[in-house]
């Protein structure tokens, strides 16, 4: 807004003159958001300078076996976000999944950190978990349909819960896709056979009744034969986590979380997302969504430094934010689109699910249980986590109407 309040009043041929001292006096934030509205409007002139701009101003970025940060981590999140528009300007738009930035084992130590020291994940997997257990109180027992099972850390606590209040018998059905498949394929092996066996032992030390299972999701015909098979039905709860996926990934994701509760008709959803990607929120041109994600993860940074400040960077921020962070915004500037799938979508024939207050208590409790900028908001059936009163993930619930 404010190249273009500059540009009032001005002849054109003085337009070049305001656009170079504009560049040369904008902060990052100013330049990033210039610059995604020069590629959006297609300028790849306008970009091109402003980009040369950001280069000189950026620092860069510590390659991922440095220990100490080369600059602070403001010009890092800046570099890349300009890192994604100048992929998009220059038409490189294959898929960068945040899961190709380091080998498993590479990123297993930033999602311990982020874990063990921030509440992201545990506020995530708390309120689903209570909110499953909470449904399905007088069921004879549990059966979860996860999209995104992953390592499977969820369903411990789950687990644990359940073998309190009785040892519930529990039933995890795995839905595998066809990029699993080429990942096991291509030597990656996947992450499903390592779930089901630690699971599988962590269940016999509970002496929890449990049952592990893959459905293999290549057609909606895949999902009608599971639902008929007895495996599906209204005792299923389908819980989707898209907070770990890259932008491209993500919207599948959500294409087959809409897929899947139209034919599976479960009794329960759980959907656990990042504020600026939620299935529900309408589409906007890119540079509306860039500023928005711009603000998410300056947001999301400055809370991970609050939680990480003990530590450092080259310790703890510096992985979680090269190895997760990083490729993931990226990702998302790189490949976003205003009529891309599922965003913009609703789950029909669903409603919100309100929360218990326990489930709410629970969450802020967690929240005061690390840095005071955390909080929590509510709304019908659903609850964020929240940084400054910013909302940063949410976990929302829905039922059959």
């Amino acid at each position: 807004s404010g190249f273009d309040q500059r540009l009032e009043g001005q002849e054109n041929s003085s337009l070049l003159a305001v656009q170079e001292e504009f560049i040369e006096e904008s902060s990052l934030s100013d330049l990033l958001v210039a610059g995604a509205r020069a590629v959006e409007a297609q300028d790849s002139i306008r970009a091109s300078a402003i980009l040369s701009r950001l280069d000189d101003l950026i620092p860069g970025v510590p390659c991922r076996s440095c220990h100490h940060a080369a600059a602070c981590s403001s010009d890092h999140l800046a570099c890349y976000f300009a890192r994604g528009l100048r992929s998009r300007i220059s038409g490189a738009r294959a898929e960068c999944h945040p899961a190709a930035a380091a080998a498993p084992e590479n990123r297993m130590p930033a999602y311990r950190m982020l874990q063990e020291l921030s509440p992201f994940i545990k506020f995530a997997q708390f309120t689903a978990n209570q909110a499953i257990l909470e449904a399905t109180a007088d069921d004879p027992g549990v059966h979860v349909v996860d999209l995104n099972v992953g390592e499977g850390v969820q369903w411990a606590s789950l687990m644990s819960d359940l073998a309190r209040h009785g040892g519930k018998p529990f039933h995890l059905t795995a839905v595998v896709t066809a990029d699993d498949d080429a990942d096991s394929a291509g030597g990656g092996g996947g992450s499903h056979p390592a779930a089901a066996r630690w699971l599988s032992e962590f269940a016999g030390s509970l002496n929890l009744p449990f049952r592990y299972s893959s459905l293999h999701l290549r057609s909606e015909e895949d999902l009608r034969g599971f639902a008929t098979s007895g495996n599906g039905g209204g005792s299923v709860t389908v819980s989707c986590d898209t907070t770990d996926k890259s932008y491209s990934s993500l919207i599948r994701l959500q294409m087959q979380l809409l897929g899947s509760v139209k034919i599976l008709r479960p009794k329960l959803v759980i959907l656990v997302e990042q504020e600026p990607f939620r299935i529900d929120r309408s589409l906007a041109p890119l540079a509306e969504f860039f500023c928005e994600v711009l603000q998410h993860f300056a947001a999301t940074l400055e809370s991970l430094e609050s939680c990480f400040r003990n530590g450092g960077y080259g310790a703890c921020l510096g992985p979680v934010e090269k190895e997760t962070l990083g490729p993931m915004i990226e990702d998302a500037v790189r490949q976003y689109e205003p009529v891309a799938g599922g965003a913009g979508a609703e789950l029909e024939g669903f409603r919100a699910r309100a929360l218990s207050s326990f489930n709410v208590a629970q969450g802020k409790m967690l929240a005061g249980l690390f840095s005071r900028g955390f909080g929590v908001a509510q709304e019908e059936g659903r609850l964020a986590l929240c940084w400054n009163s910013r909302p940063l993930t949410s976990v929302s619930v829905w039922s059959p109407m």
